[in-house]
């Protein structure tokens, strides 16, 4: 490589970083001015419930309808615990200081990122999806794939999915 042409390149790098820096200096990002954090008082239960009421939410305090509770059947291991175990440990302590007419119900959303490869069956992409409780059933998920001519349109690439995507909503992410 000539020295002229050396020289030049390194003109240019210069020239480029400059040109970034003076992008980033004149951002409003880069200028504004930081974000004072201020620390608000715990509220009582009830506190927050006429908060949320004069707010414009509808707060409900009676029980929902008891659905019937199936017990698993015992086995003689211990398990270690889980992080399942820990979340129904935390659900507990919550619910111990709420008043009896309020529940607090969880629920678990799974996310994943899927990975499909260049020649991958959108049968393959439903297994995946249902054995990470991304959806209920793989066949559902293929029926709709099918019913909307996606079937043959997943595509390969990295997707972000959770299991609160409605069907379209990952169909539309693969395709």
């Amino acid at each position: 490589m000539s020295p002229h042409a050396l020289r030049g390149m390194a003109g240019g790098i210069a020239l480029c970083a400059g040109v970034i820096w003076v992008t980033y200096a004149l951002s409003p990002e880069a200028t504004a001015e930081p974000v004072t954090i201020v620390e608000q008082e715990e509220l009582e239960i009830s506190e927050m419930m006429t908060a949320l009421q004069e707010a414009g939410y509808y707060v409900s305090a009676e029980a929902p309808q008891e659905e019937p509770v199936v017990e698993e059947p015992q086995t003689e291991e211990m398990d270690p615990p889980t992080e399942e175990d820990s979340a129904a440990e935390e659900e507990a302590l919550i619910d111990e200081d709420l008043p009896e007419s309020v529940t607090v119900e969880t629920v678990n959303v799974y996310s994943m990122t899927l990975s499909i490869t260049s020649g991958t069956s959108s049968h393959d992409v439903a297994n995946q999806l249902e054995q990470a409780k991304i959806i209920d059933s793989a066949s559902d998920f293929l029926r709709y794939l099918e019913r909307n001519n996606l079937a043959e349109k997943v595509r390969a690439g990295d997707f972000e999915v959770n299991s609160a995507m409605s069907y379209q909503d990952i169909a539309n992410r693969i395709t």
